[in-house]
């Protein structure tokens, strides 16, 4: 087990850390205030490589590992939540679902689209009353009688909802009960019957618009099926989702790795009582607890995102879980740290503490994920070393 990086991806983590810190790091608090980032800077991060990372050469994309995405993810996010979770959605969740399970046209129109920036999407589960129970989803693909099909529905908590160019629907298709009935549909924005529901006025990561979007009618042609309902579907569709949920893990730790620099940095320069701040124990405990749960989490994601493609359930899981919670816990003693000054506006600590509240909720709650944990260890029991076991021999 070597967990040291390759001369490769060093030189990848440098490439996109000179990239964040002028191109994004500047601008965090500026969207953060206006509650929108302009679409130049979304092109900025496709043109710089960031958008279909993990996507295929042959489909437009770059053919990096997920691991490298992830990689990129992190540096990104310690500079801007915002931005990371833009990198996220444009190398896993929809678009991992378009280059696990397209078809050969669906992934040569899209993918190249995607990684170009021409073409933002955004995955649509949740609705207004299902969220973690989204294998009871009421939006619907009915056929319209004419060889094609009618999608009716009505979707909330859409991140990019209004702002982008490609939505990637989960629906109930017909009457078929339970998740044997979702399947997964590819709905252009400016289809007719889509429209731009209400937005959310969110605690943080406020650049990224969230709202509603309701389908009426939507005509849907057969070639925009991604994923037919049917026995296994909902679970394969979920299980590609994992790669969204290790995404979302990695753009926590980033905050929380943000959140940690500056109450360093800060601690080194104010004084009290004659001395810095980082002289104290207390404060030296507080910044060592911090480094830890930071450390555990970033590897916990390197775990998952290393356990297959998409990600096994089990360590998605565990890194999604641990990672949200550490971010909260790790801004959250930043501001601390910061005493009365990391409660102002004038600081980072604030905006920090605001974005990192939201990666416990969105994605699939933190109760859903121990749910999810528990079933695996009833299931196969607990195995710690499995993932770093070389296959045995099959030599005697």
């Amino acid at each position: 087990m070597d967990l040291r990086f390759t001369p490769d991806e060093t030189a990848w983590i440098a490439k996109v850390r000179a990239f964040a810190q002028a191109q994004v790091g500047p601008y965090a608090a500026t969207w953060d205030e206006a509650e929108h980032v302009p679409r130049s800077h979304v092109q900025k991060l496709a043109d710089f490589g960031l958008f279909g990372l993990v996507v295929p050469q042959e489909y437009g994309g770059h053919g990096r590992t997920p691991l490298e995405a992830l990689l990129a993810i992190e540096v990104v996010a310690e500079h801007c939540g915002i931005s990371g979770r833009l990198v996220v959605d444009h190398n896993f969740g929809p678009t991992g679902l378009i280059r696990h399970y397209g078809s050969e046209a669906q992934r040569r129109h899209w993918l190249p689209r995607i990684a170009r920036g021409e073409v933002l999407t955004s995955i649509c589960i949740t609705e207004p009353e299902h969220g973690s129970d989204a294998n009871r989803l009421e939006t619907r693909l009915d056929p319209d009688g004419r060889g094609g099909y009618r999608l009716n529905g009505h979707k909330r908590w859409i991140t990019g909802a209004g702002e982008r160019e490609l939505y990637v629907v989960f629906a109930r298709f017909g009457d078929t009960p339970g998740s044997d009935g979702i399947g997964c549909v590819l709905v252009p924005a400016d289809s007719p019957g889509v429209e731009n529901g209400p937005r959310e006025p969110t605690l943080g990561l406020r650049g990224i618009r969230e709202a509603e979007l309701i389908f009426r009618d939507v005509p849907v042609s057969p070639d925009q099926i991604l994923v037919p309902a049917g026995p296994g579907s909902f679970r394969a569709l979920m299980r590609a989702y994992n790669g969204q949920r290790v995404g979302a893990a990695m753009v926590a730790t980033g905050i929380g790795v943000a959140a940690l620099k500056a109450a360093l940095a800060y601690a080194q320069q104010r004084h009290q009582f004659g001395r810095p701040i980082a002289d104290f124990q207390a404060i030296q405990f507080r910044l060592a607890d911090m480094a830890m749960q930071l450390d555990a989490a970033r590897y916990l994601c390197y775990r998952a995102i290393q356990s297959g493609d998409p990600p096994e359930r089990y360590a998605a899981g565990v890194a999604k879980t641990f990672a949200a919670e550490t971010a909260i816990a790790v801004t959250n003693s930043a501001l601390q740290v910061f005493g009365g000054n990391g409660y102002s506006r004038h600081y980072p600590i604030e905006r920090l503490l605001r974005d990192a509240r939201m990666f416990t909720l969105g994605g699939g709650t933190v109760e859903i994920q121990r749910l999810g944990i528990a079933r695996e260890l009833v299931r196969a029991g607990y195995s710690p070393l499995e993932p770093w076991l070389e296959p045995a021999s099959s030599s005697a």
